[in-house]
């Protein structure tokens, strides 16, 4: 009941008014809450457009950005090592990646186990990219330039908080 009352207040009280205790951040983590389920529905759409899932799309830009092998796919994109392979070999069926082997390996020495993005691999990712700038574009248009500009400063400030070591406050779980 407390939790409710909590959340209601938070609803009442004005979005510029600082965070100063647990009404604040359970009415923050409300927000965030309803802004990731907006992100992940915007993502949907996106997929459902371009045809490729979010996951595809993170494994397609880590190897635009350099990631050869499926183990490195994975651990760019947050997924277990197992998990690599599987995405890969979706994207190299689809010819959205290409498989070479290394430069040092012999002739004839097992399969190739790196991969590139193909030409159809980098058209997908830059239309996903441009589709996802449409997006975004519309969305600051919708909100005007005052607020989008406070927008991109608390996305910023969120952002420098997040990347920012872990308070001494807060106790890590045993084992982490």
């Amino acid at each position: 009941m407390a939790l409710l009352a909590a959340r209601a207040e938070v609803a009442e009280r004005s979005p510029v008014h600082p965070v100063d205790g647990l009404t604040d951040v359970l009415g923050l983590l409300d927000d965030l809450t309803v802004l990731g389920r907006v992100v992940d529905g915007l993502a949907r759409r996106l997929d459902d457009v371009s045809g490729v899932r979010p996951g595809e799309l993170q494994a397609l830009a880590a190897v635009a950005e350099g990631a050869e092998h499926p183990r490195a796919v994975a651990r760019r994109t947050g997924q277990v090592d197992e998990a690599g392979p599987a995405t890969v070999d979706q994207l190299v069926r689809r010819g959205l990646l290409g498989r070479h082997r290394h430069p040092a390996s012999p002739a004839g020495a097992g399969e190739a186990s790196l991969v590139h993005l193909t030409e159809a691999g980098r058209v997908v990712l830059d239309q996903a990219e441009g589709l996802q700038i449409r997006v975004l574009g519309a969305l600051l248009q919708q909100v005007g330039d005052a607020e989008a500009q406070r927008l991109r400063g608390t996305v910023r400030t969120l952002g420098r908080a997040l990347a920012a070591p872990t308070p001494e406050s807060v106790e890590q779980p045993a084992g982490g």
